[in-house]
């Protein structure tokens, strides 16, 4: 597998993986994706507005195509992760995005995701700036068990490094059922540092998980 595996830049010819990439990352083995509860979208609807937030190719947040590298086996797509140095240019990723993801919602979106906000307030964890993001990371299932993920992650780790000397640190988040993730994680070198958990088991009906974890790792 070592001779087949290749690690490249995203190219435009790998959206349609990409945008897999970011719904299964988020769905995370469950049936509910985020972004569509959140926003009363059908999945072909999420896949169109992610198909034309990663053609524009803004950067500073995870919609962005360039900051994806693509794990390929053999010529087919294998594995998939995305990274950037949060809030490089001071604005957080998380306004980036859904300042981006506002341009293409409809009026009638928007409005759901208000209905659904009292519900999912402060269900978030802040990432450090400058503090390498880890996002998306995803395996198709026929790839799965030949340390790809850790592979991609170690890439981002040293191009990122090439280009920013002075990196201090690197952050993901994970929630707190995925095991088989956190296990890779910790192997290369991520710890856990903060957990925050919803007790309002309604959360479940939107969103993946009730609890997320931010781990760490140094790159001094």
């Amino acid at each position: 597998m070592k001779d087949l595996l290749k690690i490249e830049q995203a190219t435009i010819d790998d959206i349609d993986f990409i945008i897999e990439a970011i719904i299964e990352a988020d769905r995370c083995n469950t049936d509910r994706i985020s972004y569509c509860n959140i926003f009363n979208l059908s999945l072909v609807e999420f896949e169109d507005i992610l198909r034309n937030i990663l053609m524009e190719d803004i950067t500073g947040f995870e919609f962005c195509l360039s900051i994806f590298l693509i794990a390929k086996v053999d010529g087919r797509n294998a594995g998939a992760c995305s990274s950037w140095i949060e809030a490089i240019d001071n604005l957080p990723s998380y306004l980036m995005k859904y300042g981006v993801l506002a341009q293409y919602l409809k009026d009638v979106n928007i409005e759901h995701s208000k209905k659904i906000a009292p519900l999912i307030k402060g269900f978030h964890i802040e990432r450090e700036k400058l503090a390498l993001q880890i996002e998306s990371v995803y395996v198709h299932q026929n790839f799965r068990g030949l340390g790809i993920s850790s592979k991609i992650i170690q890439e981002h780790f040293k191009q990122k490094k090439i280009q920013y000397p002075n990196l201090e640190k690197s952050q993901l988040i994970v929630t707190s059922e995925n095991d088989s993730a956190i296990y890779v994680y910790k192997k290369l070198g991520f710890t856990s540092i903060k957990k925050f958990k919803v007790e309002n088991d309604k959360i479940l009906s939107i969103l993946p998980s009730n609890c997320l974890v931010l781990m760490e790792k140094s790159l001094k």
